[in-house]
């Protein structure tokens, strides 16, 4: 797990060593997903918990009439906000993801995760996702995307050209770029969002190039691109997270204009950090 230290340092090469969902989607996917939402026509908010450098916030924060942004690197959040100046309605924070809703509260009519909920430590995971629900107003939308074990087999596969241990795929826990993460099966997913009192409602895969794997496309004739799980999820009416906590500053964090805050306690969340091309 990585240190805050090295994520600050990994904010100023993020291009080039991080992937950026967003940014990766050539195909377009997570457009049409958001394309496809329904969402107040006033007054509705976005919360990116894990913003990187805010390129969801800056690609599709003009459809939302207050934005927060939340990453655990304070570095990370300075660049997102300097990538993202034309929004008025806009507080950044930097903070441990699975406390936002201790400030926040549950205002998001759509909140967006990506590729942050991959902690090997089964804790940490259950934090995180208890977490990232108590965000989502009852009845509000969940964007959210996890590495897929099904395309990290495949990959294993293609780079050591022999299958994954059983192990590894039943539990998920597979290396990626050197660090062991949380990989999800497609039935697994939902069935970890229901216990979280979100619905879901929509599933695909959204595909990365080779590259961001560190390898170079397979010559094999039909070799497909690897993907992540993508998903949107509705939080039901009446469900409650068990966080067992309260916001203590809600109201206020949601006017607050566009600052950048730091949190008193800090914790590192896992993201997908991948090699260069080899």
């Amino acid at each position: 797990m990585l240190k805050r230290a090295e994520w600050n340092k990994l904010a100023d090469e993020f291009e080039t060593s991080v992937c950026d969902v967003t940014r990766s989607d050539k195909k377009r996917q997570v457009e049409r997903l958001v394309d496809a939402l329904r969402l107040p026509k006033r007054n509705s908010v976005l919360v990116d918990l894990g913003c990187g450098l805010g390129t969801f916030i800056k690609q599709f924060g003009e459809r939302f009439h207050r934005i927060v942004g939340i990453d655990f690197a304070p570095r990370m959040v300075e660049r997102a906000k300097a990538r993202c100046p034309k929004f008025p309605r806009i507080t950044w924070q930097a903070m441990d993801v699975s406390r936002a809703h201790e400030t926040f509260g549950a205002c998001a009519d759509l909140m967006v995760c990506m590729n942050v909920i991959t902690s090997p430590s089964p804790a940490r995971r259950k934090g995180l996702w208890s977490g990232v629900a108590a965000c989502i107003k009852p009845r509000g939308l969940a964007l959210i995307v996890v590495p897929s074990v099904e395309s990290a087999v495949m990959v294993h596969e293609v780079e050591h050209g022999r299958p994954a241990k059983a192990r590894a795929q039943r539990s998920g826990l597979m290396a990626r770029s050197g660090a062991v993460q949380k990989h999800y099966a497609r039935d697994e997913l939902g069935e970890i969002l229901a216990t979280h009192g979100l619905v879901l409602q929509r599933i695909a895969r959204l595909y990365y190039p080779w590259s961001e794997e560190g390898l170079s496309t397979p010559r094999a004739r039909g070799a497909g691109q690897p993907w992540d799980w993508v998903c949107v999820a509705r939080r039901r009416a009446g469900s409650r997270a068990s966080t067992g906590k309260q916001p203590v500053m809600a109201a206020a964090a949601l006017g607050a204009g566009a600052t950048v805050r730091r949190a008193p306690r800090r914790a590192a969340i896992a993201r997908r950090v991948t090699k260069r091309p080899r």
